[in-house]
């Protein structure tokens, strides 16, 4: 893959603006301005450096999107922060929610090289430790995974993936992984709040509350 000269400060965002299509989310100032924790007036601004060299554009209605340019770099992007990640985990045996913001560090300083030689030595692995595919290696079988918040009541689950939204924001990942929703865990829906309230599910041995916007960024089959 061909290194990308891009400072740190514009890979964060690529990347921000990667997760939030790949979700089908329409991507704006005020929407990345939340994610990364910043003002306005600094995400107006970086956007316009990103405009300015050809890594995104502004859509009719102010909706920020990738170019090939920026997509292509944001992928690599994606690729050495979940590899970084699943060699974290996998490896060292550290915690995943710990392991995401560790490749958030690392990622930017690993070279197409050590990438390679990483992704080799773990297996061409499909996803991330959170079930977020790799970019590049062979997809994962996802056809049948749907968000948990369409279960019904009784329906058993198996958790297969976080989604990249939730797994942005550190403290929701150390929630979930605390309460042993990580990909693989086995569940039973026992309520759902109307009007998007929250669900309490049995996961394991232990009855857990989410709130609906965490449950809709988790998928099950």
């Amino acid at each position: 893959m061909k290194q990308t000269e891009t400072t740190a400060t514009a890979e964060e965002y690529l990347e921000a603006i990667y997760m939030l299509a790949d979700e089908g989310q329409r991507v704006i100032g005020a929407r990345l301005a939340e994610l990364l924790r910043v003002s306005p007036p600094t995400v107006t601004a970086t956007i316009k450096r990103l405009v300015r060299d050809g890594h995104v554009r502004l859509g009719v209605h102010k909706e920020v999107e990738l170019t090939p340019k920026g997509i292509e770099t944001a992928e690599q992007l994606m690729r050495r922060h979940r590899l970084v990640e699943r060699w974290l985990t996998d490896v060292l045996g550290m915690g995943w929610a710990k392991a995401d913001a560790e490749a958030h560090r690392i990622e930017h300083a690993l070279s197409p090289e050590v990438e390679t030689l990483l992704n080799k030595y773990l297996g061409y692995p499909s996803t991330c430790p959170h079930g977020n595919p790799i970019p590049g290696n062979p997809p994962p079988q996802d056809k049948d995974w749907r968000p948990l918040t369409t279960l019904q009541t009784g329906e058993a689950f198996v958790i297969q993936r976080v989604a990249e939204p939730v797994e942005n924001a550190i403290e929701v990942l150390y929630f979930v992984e605390a309460r042993g929703m990580v990909p693989g865990a086995a569940g039973v829906m026992l309520d759902h709040e109307p009007h998007e309230g929250a669900l309490t599910l049995r996961v394991g041995e232990r009855v857990v509350s989410v709130s609906h916007y965490i449950a809709s960024n988790i998928y099950v089959r």
